[in-house]
């Protein structure tokens, strides 16, 4: 899969989500905040280093719903057929959900 990451909006409204990655040692690799509409995909191509590589990463997700609203962070492994899919469900007791998809 050639994606990092994908956010998929299942509200009806739009959504600032802010995705901030940091890799095995805390160090900040990505931050960035997008913004989909509803019904809406966002995703974000895995970095060179994950891409070719055959080793499995460790990086840690945080993510916050329209400026704090709801934040998560969540650990995950991932190697280069894996992808982090965000899901978000304003109206769920559980805005943010997190899983993740390896073929």
């Amino acid at each position: 899969m050639p994606y990092f990451f994908e956010i998929v909006n299942h509200d009806a409204g739009s959504h600032e989500v802010t995705v901030e990655i940091l890799d095995a040692n805390n160090r900040p690799i990505l931050k960035e905040t997008y913004t989909p509409g509803p019904d809406e995909k966002v995703s974000e191509k895995k970095p060179f280093s994950l891409r070719n590589s055959i080793e499995v990463k460790k990086y840690t997700f945080r993510i916050t719903l329209d400026n704090g609203t709801v934040e998560k962070e969540v650990p995950v492994s991932l190697h280069h057929w894996s992808t982090v899919f965000i899901h978000v469900y304003q109206e769920s007791e559980s805005p943010i959900m997190i899983d993740m998809i390896t073929v």
